[in-house]
């Protein structure tokens, strides 16, 4: 059975042909997005483009999209998109004009905790946790071997659990996310205004200038010694694995698969949050437990987006 599965991430759209019984990559293509407040329309007449590249035959059963956002149910609706600025868009509407009717949005986390659980990391395993931590930070939940979307397909949003009491702006317009303060984007924000009130660091001699320190700078200065990065990984590690580790306790995985473009850019802060994670978490829950990197990496999300769509009837309209 063939399927396409496309993920829109906050640069580009990334899109493969998979047969989806044994999990293979047919053909694959990416396209970047020509700017940063990219319209929806846009969106959906590159996600067309990109299909049809992969799929000129149309052998599809259908596309499934793995989207970085917050979805309301299964209407296609996208409540809030941090990475394109949009609210409440019928963004499933605008891709289905492109694509045909055979189309459903998936939270894109809930996309690559299938595909991991599937055909990757956790594969066999019946109960994940999958966690990214890259731009934002999402989870996906497959329990009993079945995915996990919840009531309205929010399922495994760790990345908006609260870890800070009124605390930090988190794109989602709340305080105290675990987004705000653990994402690449808020922890480079954060270092930038730290840095340029006063802070010092050897990140920024790593990095060339206060305005191109990232994670990746700050785990390189931390790695050796320095004070700033020091003390800054050992907060956000702490609530890194602080909220690994409740995700843990509450849903009592065989296997937390981790992944994004800071866990495996920053290796000195994934360990830490690992040590901090064990320390948490309670001792019966450890038993028969692991942590694991992503097994299939930036194909993940198609790879579960196109197994999902393959797999379920079609949605007509559901809230």
């Amino acid at each position: 059975m063939l399927a396409v599965g496309v993920d829109l991430g906050a640069t580009n759209a990334r899109a493969a042909l998979i047969d989806v019984d044994a999990g293979k990559v047919l053909a694959e293509t990416k396209r970047p997005w020509p700017s940063h407040d990219v319209a929806p329309s846009a969106v959906a007449s590159i996600v067309g483009t990109v299909v049809r590249e992969v799929d000129p035959k149309n052998e599809r059963v259908g596309v499934g999209i793995g989207f970085a956002g917050m979805l309301r149910g299964w209407s296609g609706v996208v409540v809030i998109a941090p990475n394109f600025g949009w609210k409440e868009i019928d963004f499933r509407s605008l891709v289905r004009a492109e694509v045909g009717e055979r189309c459903e949005l998936y939270n894109d986390l809930n996309a690559i905790a299938y595909g991991e659980a599937r055909y990757g990391g956790a594969r066999g395993v019946r109960d994940v946790v999958c966690v990214y931590v890259g731009t934002g930070v999402g989870g996906g939940l497959v329990i009993n071997g079945q995915l996990y979307a919840g009531a309205t397909h929010l399922g495994g949003e760790i990345g908006h659990t609260k870890v800070i009491p009124g605390g930090r702006l988190c794109g989602c317009g709340m305080r105290g996310c675990l987004e705000a303060y653990t994402s690449g984007r808020n922890i480079q924000k954060r270092a930038q205004e730290e840095l340029r009130g006063g802070e010092r660091s050897l990140a920024v001699e790593l990095a060339g200038g206060i305005d191109h320190v990232h994670a990746g700078f700050l785990d390189e200065a931390a790695r050796r010694g320095d004070v700033y990065a020091g003390r800054l990984w050992e907060e956000v590690s702490t609530l890194l694995g602080m909220a690994l580790a409740n995700a843990v306790t509450l849903c009592n995985p065989s296997r937390l698969v981790m992944g994004g473009g800071v866990w495996q850019g920053a290796p000195e802060l994934a360990r830490r949050s690992i040590a901090r994670l064990f320390e948490f978490v309670n001792q019966p829950s450890r038993e028969g437990f692991e942590v694991v990197d992503t097994a299939l990496g930036d194909s993940a999300g198609m790879l579960g987006a196109a197994a999902l769509i393959a797999g379920q009837p079609a949605r007509e309209g559901e809230g």
